[in-house]
């Protein structure tokens, strides 16, 4: 006995519908083909699946039992073709994304909301690494599929596209300050005289950056290396030095320090890279968006 699983359908739909024309109707078919399909499923199961009860048809004893069976069987069906589609979509699947911590400012967020919109079988691991050296080795190593990177350019055995900047804001222990409200280095930063400067790792405090400051008058020298970029606030709110932080970090818990906006301001950019050869459905999908972000 083969049964197809058109028929299947057709016979749920029966049962949901209470009568052949609903049933065609919910299926785009006429009555007519239906009741024949009806008629040829209880050929082929020897059995009496739907009894007419007043102005309805309704399984008998024994059709709900088929009934019940049947509708399993369309819903994996329908699981398999959403899976299938959603699959050569890049729709499902793992996709692991290496960044720096708290150093991408919105792109990270935005790009995850935009690719993961409308595909809930999607899932994103995001590896926070320390650096942006850490995030492309994941990415070479084959532990990430795509790496968000600041500051560093493309090394020729990737690929990258440019999905945005950072603004970098300056901030300072509260004291070294007059003012409680956000203040802006317009008129130069020779007032901080010489001072002790916070860096992070290597990329994210670069050579630009302090030259940035010093040709504004600042005479930054450095007292702490390799910091943690979430950490960095922490200890300029204890005194211990300036330091420049991306300005998208949150800084309203800290009492004791102080933003400085950089004018012009001090400016990143930010690369989404991926290995070259063959990506996975899901990795394109990212690639995609960001090709499409960026116009390229």
């Amino acid at each position: 006995m083969e049964l197809s699983s058109r028929q299947l359908r057709q016979c749920v739909a029966v049962a949901d519908a209470g009568s052949m024309s609903g049933a065609a109707i919910e299926l785009g078919l006429s009555p007519s083909t239906v009741s024949r399909a009806v008629a040829r499923f209880e050929e082929q199961t020897h059995v009496t699946v739907f009894e007419r009860r007043g102005m309805r048809l309704v399984p008998t004893d024994a059709g709900r039992e088929i009934v019940r069976a049947a509708r399993r069987v369309v819903d994996d069906l329908n699981l398999f073709s959403a899976l299938a589609v959603d699959a050569a979509l890049g729709r499902v699947g793992a996709v692991v994304v290496a960044a720096p911590a708290d150093d991408t400012g919105p792109v990270l967020p935005t790009m995850i909301a935009s690719v993961t919109r409308g595909r809930p079988r999607l899932n994103v691991h995001i590896a926070r690494v320390e650096t942006a050296t850490a995030a492309m080795e994941s990415l070479r190593s084959g532990a990430a599929e795509l790496a968000l990177i600041p500051r560093l350019p493309t090394p020729p055995d990737l690929l990258g596209i440019h999905v945005g900047r950072q603004e970098l804001t300056l901030i300072v222990p509260a004291a070294w300050t007059q003012s409680n409200a956000r203040i802006s280095d317009r008129h130069g930063l020779d007032w901080l005289g010489e001072f002790p400067f916070i860096a992070g790792a290597v990329e994210t405090t670069g050579a630009h950056a302090l030259e940035r400051l010093r040709r504004s008058g600042a005479r930054p020298h450095t007292v702490l290396t390799g910091t943690p970029v979430l950490t960095i606030p922490s200890l300029v709110d204890a005194g211990v030095g300036a330091a420049l932080v991306p300005s998208s970090m949150p800084l309203d818990t800290f009492a004791h320090l102080r933003s400085i906006d950089l004018t012009p301001p001090l400016t990143y950019s930010i690369t989404l890279m991926h290995r070259t050869g063959e990506q996975s459905p899901a990795t394109r999908q990212f690639i995609d968006w960001a090709r499409s972000a960026t116009g390229e």
